[in-house]
């Protein structure tokens, strides 16, 4: 079994959202600078600073707990879930606050 690092948490969390939001990202970024940071990555896909923020903290917490020792065999996994959860909910936001807007526009 591949050893379970904060680098994979990040990925396979992130993938099928940043994917997602990688045609709205595009369009939006006109400098045609490429994100170097996982920060401006997701910034980049539409997250706020303060939404950026809670992921550098998810993800280090995530890299801490995972430097722990093992106590049990399933920490790792049920761990694994909850931070992608969190990265899920940081991930949709933007895609919400764009339909919040339409909606605010369509009822005009």
């Amino acid at each position: 079994m591949q050893e379970i690092t904060r680098r994979c948490v990040l990925q396979a969390g992130a993938s099928a959202g940043l994917a997602a939001l990688a045609g709205t990202a595009a369009a939006d970024d006109k400098s045609g600078k490429k994100p170097a940071t996982d920060r401006e990555r997701v910034m980049a896909a539409g997250l706020t600073a303060e939404e950026a923020d809670c992921w550098e903290a998810t993800a280090e917490a995530a890299g801490k707990f995972f430097a722990l020792p093992k106590l049990h065999p399933m920490d790792a996994q049920e761990v694994a879930s909850a931070i992608h959860i969190i990265q899920n909910k940081l991930l949709s936001r933007p895609t919400y606050r764009r339909y919040l807007e339409l909606s605010k526009e369509a009822a005009k």
